[in-house]
Order: C-alpha cells, then sequence, then structure tokens
C-alpha cells in the first residue's frame, strides 16, 4: 500500500482485498460515531450529504464488509477530509497521510523556482509594475489593488490555479466565468485569469488580510487533474509543473 492513503484505488482492488478493508473502513467509522457520541447511520449520512437515502440494511451489509466501491471510496474520502486523525487511530492501514500533508508534499516535489509574477494593473487591463523579486520574498498588495498573476512557460499545455489562506487552498478560476478553472497555456509570457479573447481578468482583494499563496500547476495534457487529491496522488509525475508565489495583502 502505498505511503498516501489517498493513493488505494478501491476499483483496482481484488474483491478479497476490498471486503478486508472495507471491513477496516466500518471500524473508522464506528470509531469516529463513539468519539462523536453520534450513531453509525449519522456518520454514513453525513458522508453521503446530496446522495439519495441508503436503505435500511445498508449499515448492516457495511459492517459484514459489503459495500460498492463507490461508497467505500466516498466513506474514505469524507473521514479523510474531515476526522483524519481519529479515523487513523480505528484504521491507520486507511489512512497513512493527511490529505493536507500529502498537498504540501506535492507542491514542494513539483515547484520551480520561478516563472510565476505578480502584475500590478492600472486603469484598463495596463501594466502598471512587475514584481522586482519574487523567490520566497513576499510581494505586498494594497486591499482593493487590482492585478494579475503573470506566468512564463516553456511548454504549451493546460493550467489550473488555487489560492492559500491560512493553511487552507481554494480553486481559482483561470476563465472567463467562475466555473471555468482549466484553460490552454503558450509556450511564452501570459497573464492569468483571462477571458476567451486573451484579455486579462484583473483579481482584487477586499477581505482578508496577510499571507496568502498562489500556485499555477500546468500539464502539456487537457487532462490535468482538477481535485487538490488526485494532484497529490501525481507527485512523482514530471508532467506536473508547480508554480508558486506568496503576497502579503494589507489594509
Amino acid at each position: 500500500m502505498d505511503e498516501n492513503s489517498e493513493d488505494i484505488d478501491w476499483r483496482a482492488l481484488s474483491k478479497e482485498k476490498r471486503v478486508a478493508l472495507t471491513l477496516r473502513l466500518y471500524r473508522a467509522v464506528s470509531g469516529v460515531a463513539d468519539a462523536q457520541r453520534i450513531t453509525i447511520r449519522q456518520v454514513i449520512d453525513q458522508a453521503f450529504k446530496g446522495l439519495p437515502e441508503v436503505g435500511t440494511d445498508y449499515e448492516s451489509n457495511f459492517r459484514r464488509g459489503n459495500t460498492s466501491v463507490e461508497k467505500a471510496q466516498l466513506v474514505h474520502q469524507w473521514l479523510e477530509v474531515n476526522h483524519f486523525d481519529l479515523a487513523k487511530i480505528f484504521a491507520p492501514e486507511l489512512f497513512q497521510m493527511n490529505p493536507a500533508r500529502a498537498w504540501d508534499r506535492f507542491l514542494k516535489k513539483r515547484r520551480v523556482d520561478s516563472g510565476l509574477r505578480i502584475v500590478r494593473m492600472q486603469n484598463e487591463y495596463g501594466i502598471a509594475q512587475r514584481a522586482a523579486n519574487v523567490g520566497d520574498v513576499s510581494d505586498i498588495l494594497q486591499f482593493g489593488q487590482e492585478y494579475c498573476l503573470e506566468l512564463t512557460s516553456d511548454r504549451s499545455g493546460h493550467a489550473i490555479a488555487f489560492q492559500g489562506y491560512r493553511g487552507k487552498w481554494y480553486p481559482l478560476a483561470l476563465g472567463n466565468d467562475e466555473g471555468r478553472w482549466r484553460i490552454p497555456i503558450v509556450d511564452d509570457v501570459q497573464l492569468l485569469p483571462r477571458d476567451h479573447k486573451g484579455k486579462p481578468i484583473p483579481l482584487v482583494e477586499l477581505d482578508d488580510a496577510g499571507d496568502h499563496s498562489f500556485v499555477v500547476i500546468t500539464a502539456p495534457d487537457r487532462d490535468l487533474p482538477l481535485d487538490q487529491p488526485s494532484l497529490a496522488s501525481r507527485f512523482e509525475d514530471e508532467a506536473l509543473i508547480v508554480f508558486q508565489i506568496d503576497v502579503r495583502f494589507v489594509t
């Protein structure tokens, strides 16, 4: 089993192995339920929130190691995100690396030293000033000051981005609407986010002061994952490149 529990591919497991791991998964669910002083069914309902309600026999089937691949994976991922430390006590073989640590490992492994800058904007998308030194030095931006990310890539492909704040990372749309996360890039300098005509879309911070981080992740093909667990599991994949810059917002 890989050191990152997120790498467990439930679909690829043999039936015998899947049943064995499902029994351990049930043990983790039971332990979390006891610690939270709620029922096992309540834990299951939380994990399956938004899905059709499971039947009355589901818990007893789960207890015997009988559940679908999809539901086992869903419960596993939900426990990792919401009760990792507690679940690890009851099923350490299933919870070997906190997703946050796996994500940090991925960023560190795939990061390059340059290629991402903060570009301050003025008037209508004009470039006012570029960061003089990126590296590990934080740029300082004022609340309300418009800016873009300047990516310099030596290959074409696709890119996605995330913004980090206080230990949490949030996807950053790079296209001309809030749901367009992945966009094509060229082997040159380009401003992000941008609309379908290539015109930059300025970003602005109005709420959260302090240190922020931005990462842009590129790949040569369109199959670039959008979610952090899938990306983190590919920390050895040399096709993925991470560009990162730190920024401080002040009032």
